[in-house]
């Protein structure tokens, strides 16, 4: 019987994981790919497969269906994105902001294959649970009481979203420090 070491068990987990996160986004690059050119609901797993150059067998090992490729995009995105204004030190609205219109500036490919497929509203989900933090504790707590606090944050994640919908649509015409801006005019 082959004895395994430590190290060699922690290698091959990190391989796998490798492996994995490769897996996972050539997935996602042929979904955006088929998303450019055919309806979201007539795309098959098969054909998104045989794009990636996978197996189907590897898109079920890590999703049951499309969608859940861009949610776990979106869940990857979010948590590098918190990753960054944790690691900066950022605490002041307009910064937050900036950094979320800059950083979705990068994603055009995917905001316009939400949009056009009629699947925004992923990223509203993913979206609204961030931005309640960040309305909650930059807005809410220090301008309104309890009682319109929860109604105050649905109306500005609802706001914001909206914003970033039709800055993308307009093709980004303005740029990101005046969006973060004109977002915490509202804001006040």
């Amino acid at each position: 019987m082959k004895r395994y070491r430590l190290g060699d068990i922690v290698m091959a987990n990190k391989l796998n994981s490798y492996r994995n996160a490769i897996t996972k986004e050539s997935i996602f690059i042929a979904l955006m790919l088929l998303m450019k050119t055919k309806e979201f609901h007539k795309i098959s797993i098969t054909e998104v497969t045989t794009k990636a150059g996978v197996s189907r067998m590897a898109f079920y090992r890590n999703y049951e269906v499309l969608e859940d490729v861009i949610t776990d995009y979106l869940d990857t995105f979010f948590a590098k994105y918190e990753k960054k204004v944790s690691d900066i030190g950022l605490n002041n609205t307009y910064d937050i902001v900036l950094m979320f219109f800059s950083s979705f500036k990068t994603e055009k490919t995917l905001m316009m294959n939400l949009i056009d497929s009629n699947l925004s509203y992923l990223l509203l989900d993913k979206s609204n649970s961030f931005l309640e933090e960040i309305c909650k504790e930059f807005v809410c707590d220090k301008f309104y009481s309890p009682e319109k606090e929860k109604y105050t944050i649905k109306f500005l994640c609802g706001g914001f979203f909206n914003m970033l919908v039709e800055w993308v649509l307009s093709d980004f015409k303005e740029d990101e420090e005046y969006m973060a801006e004109l977002f915490c005019e509202y804001c006040k």
